[in-house]
């Protein structure tokens, strides 16, 4: 069991959220999405790509060219003073990620609508995963996981009209069933307490689930 908790904390790690939500967000049947492929199909693997590079390449050697400086003391990053400076710089990449897709959008006649408002809600996010860790350890996996859930059912909801409710329906059922492993592996692994791990669950899927279904950005 340790082996596996272990392998769930490792592929869901929080810098892969956002990639998971593009793959499944931009598989779902719907008519922004084949707006997409229809306009320029190429352009799905270049921000796939891109996104990649933003939000789990650069993060990935950020910490560990600061593991191999002795700045944190594990890629894992256990302490949680040793994690205000990688989610800063996580921040970072977020910011200018959502940035550059938010031009982008503009100018691929808003097809990224209303995918927008999920990356609006990861940097929201990570900002108030910041200001928390300075006080207290919230988890991040916990939070991360069920924003993917929480924006993802948002998302489903509002991208009407799709062409397959049984896609819809097993995908977010698949998201909840791993929202409790993701948290469970946690747990097991003693990587965070009861209440850090509820914390991050609640906050993750209520700030997600709010802003993308009332479509908020900016």
């Amino acid at each position: 069991m340790t082996i596996f908790s272990k392998v769930i904390s490792i592929i869901f790690h929080p810098v892969f959220t956002i990639v998971y939500s593009y793959l499944i967000y931009f598989n779902i049947q719907n008519i922004y999405n084949q707006m997409l492929f229809l306009a320029a199909p190429k352009i799905y693997w270049a921000l796939l790509f891109f996104l990649f590079l933003m939000v789990v390449f650069f993060p990935l050697v950020t910490i560990y060219i600061m593991y191999r400086n002795k700045t944190i003391s594990s890629m894992s990053i256990p302490n949680r003073k040793e994690r205000l400076p990688v989610l800063i710089l996580v921040t970072i990449y977020y910011l200018m990620t959502y940035y550059i897709f938010r031009y982008w959008n503009t100018t691929l006649l808003n097809l990224f609508h209303p995918y927008l408002s999920f990356l609006f809600s990861g940097l929201v996010l990570i900002v108030f995963l910041t200001a928390i860790t300075y006080f207290w350890k919230i988890s991040l996996h916990s939070s991360s996981i069920s924003a993917l859930c929480g924006g993802m059912m948002a998302e489903t909801l509002i991208a009407q009209p799709v062409s397959s409710l049984d896609q819809v329906f097993y995908i977010n059922m698949a998201l909840l069933v791993l929202v409790g492993i993701v948290c469970f592996s946690r747990l097991y692994l003693s990587a965070h307490t009861l209440s850090q791990t509820i914390a991050g669950l609640v906050l993750g899927f209520s700030l997600a689930f709010s802003l993308v279904f009332f479509q908020i950005y900016i």
